[in-house]
């Protein structure tokens, strides 16, 4: 008799990243994908939808208490880093004690925890970040992503911290994200500004998922960044995008990042340091071309 799959429970479902997990590990677990307010798109069949409200510490004791989870995968996280800046409670609320709570919940148990975070707890001085480099977060979502993660590690022992940067995608219904941004204005013949001096290594939301369901297969605990093959300016990035799909890369316009006035403060040089990773990962972490390249093909 074949064993029973292992029970996932899935927070930030509805999300961007949370769908794209979604859609690579039901077939591999007995799911449970936990939303709040926003819906999942299509949500795979044999999934338990739990809507619960996260930042409550009795809904998540019972929603651990009923569920019996073997894993837990938390992608619930406000990530609009502007936002973050400014309403400070939501960001503390939505990025810490989230997390906060599923530690405290789980921390009599053997439950392995997977929380994703962020290039941005490091403040990006002069290259990208390696996995034991100091944190030093230029913005209140940088701070509130490494204060989840200072929690997790003083109070738990089976965790994954997997760090990401500049993920990147199709949307989800009704959303609007940087590719169809690109599309939209470079199919009108409108320009695109882009910083040529802010640098990451974008990774596409698809390889991503890959790549965090073969780390947990393998039960790998610690920290893990998780980026693309390739660092380049966000100016870069356009141009291989407009390259790509068809469109005239004159359109795309660099811009000094000090013209591209925010809120909140961005690492010049995110990103992180992915060397480890393609040791002990087997898929390979694409480049920017070749993720382009997969996400125009399904677009024709």
């Amino acid at each position: 008799m074949a064993n029973s799959p292992q029970k996932l429970l899935l927070t930030g479902a509805a999300g961007f990243l949370g769908q794209a997990l979604l859609k690579k590990f039901h077939a591999h677990y007995d799911m449970a994908a936990v939303i709040n307010r926003t819906e999942i798109d299509d949500p795979p069949d044999g999934v338990e939808i739990v809507r619960t409200d996260l930042s409550e510490k009795k809904a998540v004791n019972e929603l651990v208490r009923t569920q019996e989870p073997d894993i837990i995968v938390n992608t619930a996280a406000w990530v609009d880093v502007d936002g973050c800046e400014s309403d400070r409670k939501r960001a503390l609320k939505s990025n810490f004690s989230i997390v906060e709570n599923l530690i405290n919940a789980i921390k009599d148990s053997r439950i392995y925890f997977i929380q994703l975070s962020t290039d941005y707890i490091f403040n990006g001085v002069d290259h990208p970040a390696n996995v034991d480099d100091g944190p030093a977060p230029l913005n209140y979502y940088g701070r509130t992503k490494l204060m989840a993660e200072e929690y997790i590690t003083d109070n738990y022992a089976r965790y994954l911290i997997a760090r990401t940067c500049a993920l990147f995608g199709m949307p989800n219904r009704g959303q609007t994200n940087l590719i169809n941004y690109f599309y939209d204005s470079l199919k009108a013949g409108k320009e695109v500004q882009a910083p040529e001096d802010m640098y990451a290594n974008p990774i596409w939301v698809e390889n991503l998922a890959e790549l965090l369901l073969e780390a947990i297969q393998k039960g790998y605990k610690g920290m893990l960044h998780l980026g693309g093959k390739d660092y380049l300016s966000r100016y870069e990035f356009a141009r291989i995008f407009a390259r790509i799909f068809g469109f005239d890369k004159d359109l795309v316009k660099p811009i000094a990042a000090i013209y591209h006035k925010r809120p909140a403060r961005r690492p010049r040089y995110a990103g992180l340091n992915v060397e480890q990773t393609h040791e002990k990962l087997d898929i390979p972490l694409l480049s920017a071309d070749e993720a382009l390249s997969a996400i125009h093909d399904r677009m024709k």
